[in-house]
């Protein structure tokens, strides 16, 4: 079962939501965080990354965070809601549209394995954050876990997006998002019934949040229900995600030629070249691969592919068994400096431009993770490869509050 429980949230007055709203800290330049500072005096950035805290470290720096997250409360741009309320908030851009629930839920369905992982954790970001929390008291950015589809949620989800929304507003990248206030008492029920039933949820995006949540959580426990026994999360359905992969770039053949790359590919895979014509893979177990301004499309021979793991079935992994480490001689594609991950929005485009300047030598565009192939990794308590998943929605911190230090 899922607990999930309805908090007060706090977030900003309707006029000022779209000032607030910040896209993660760490998508932001040095250039534009500093823009962004300095022209608007309403940004959740102003809080999270203030001007002041730049010679401060460890706890001095999460005191002052602290210290401005209070007087933005103080000044009434962020204010607490006077009833317990799930968040129904929903971003469209282009044809796409993500809807979910913004809600506490128990760090205890993390302990127990009913939420599940695929990702390891580094113990000293898991620290960091823990102490983040426990000095600020601010979890602004919602973790994001995924669940089997369920129609009741569905409908009463459509139900409620026919109401008058708390916020509507716009963001420069053409992002229009949407945020409802649940506090109704038979719609809290009805969704924390449905989510009782629901055997496991999936961590898509925010394992390290989940895993300091868990640690504050010990840090802080007594015999009552704290603040910090749950944490906040974004739930949305396997069927409103969607997930985009990471291409990869390699700036060394490993000493080959092109031939002799191409040769020892062939033992693995069939080749077929395609010239200038740029190629997206269509589906699972195919890839694009750019090199010496051709394109080809590569499909491992079938009985390379082990279909029953639910690692070695995954491309991104097929890739690095049957290229990247064995003829590239990438031994890890977290530390080798040969070794760049692009986002699947920078298109083939991206991925032809940064070979054909000379920054790389190769590039493989890369078909996406399915959810249900994260789904077995997860359920077969499995660690995923490195960057395989770009994850949408990507959520704005400070469009809702869940305040640890206080129910």
């Amino acid at each position: 079962m899922a607990d999930v429980i309805p908090f007060r949230a706090v977030r900003p007055s309707r006029d000022k939501a779209h000032l607030v709203a910040t896209r993660s800290y760490i998508s932001y330049s040095n250039e534009q965080m500093a823009e962004k500072l300095e022209n608007n005096p309403f940004s959740f950035l102003q809080i999270i990354h203030p001007p002041a805290a730049n010679e401060l470290d460890g706890v001095e720096k999460f005191e002052k965070v602290r210290e401005e997250y209070l007087d933005f409360c103080y000044r009434g741009i962020l204010k607490k809601d006077e009833n317990p309320a799930f968040y129904v908030y929903e971003q469209r851009y282009g044809d796409h549209v993500f809807t979910g629930i913004i809600s506490g839920i128990a760090v205890e369905d993390y302990k127990t394995g009913h939420i599940k992982k695929h990702e390891h954790t580094l113990p000293e970001r898991e620290k960091m954050f823990k102490n983040y929390l426990k000095t600020t008291g601010v979890n602004a950015e919602p973790v994001l876990l995924t669940y089997t589809k369920k129609d009741k949620i569905e409908e009463l989800l459509e139900r409620v997006k026919k109401s008058r929304p708390e916020y509507e507003f716009s963001t420069t990248d053409k992002h229009t998002h949407t945020l409802w206030v649940i506090d109704d008492q038979n719609d809290i029920e009805i969704i924390q019934q449905e989510f009782s039933d629901v055997e496991s949820v999936y961590i898509a995006d925010g394992h390290h949040r989940s895993a300091s949540s868990s640690l504050l959580a010990d840090d802080l426990r007594s015999e009552q229900k704290k603040p910090s026994d749950y944490f906040m999360a974004y739930l949305i359905s396997d069927q409103q995600m969607e997930i985009r992969a990471f291409h990869r770039l390699v700036s060394s053949l490993n000493g080959q030629t092109i031939d002799e790359f191409l040769t020892k590919i062939k033992q693995s895979f069939e080749v077929e070249s395609l010239g200038e014509n740029r190629y997206q893979p269509h589906k699972l177990h195919e890839f694009g691969m750019y090199v010496n301004r051709e394109w080809y499309r590569l499909t491992p021979h079938r009985e390379n592919i082990d279909l029953e793991h639910p690692v070695e079935q995954l491309d991104c992994q097929i890739l690095s068994s049957l290229i990247l480490n064995p003829i590239l001689g990438v031994e890890d594609e977290k530390t080798d400096k040969r070794v760049k991950f692009m986002g699947d929005l920078e298109g083939l485009e991206g991925l032809e431009q940064n070979v054909n300047n000379g920054s790389y030598d190769v590039g493989f565009a890369v078909y996406p993770v399915t959810v249900e192939q994260l789904k077995n990794v997860a359920d077969n308590n499995m660690i995923m490869p490195p960057k395989s998943t770009w994850v949408e929605p990507k959520l704005r911190s400070g469009l809702t509050i869940y305040d640890i230090l206080e129910f």
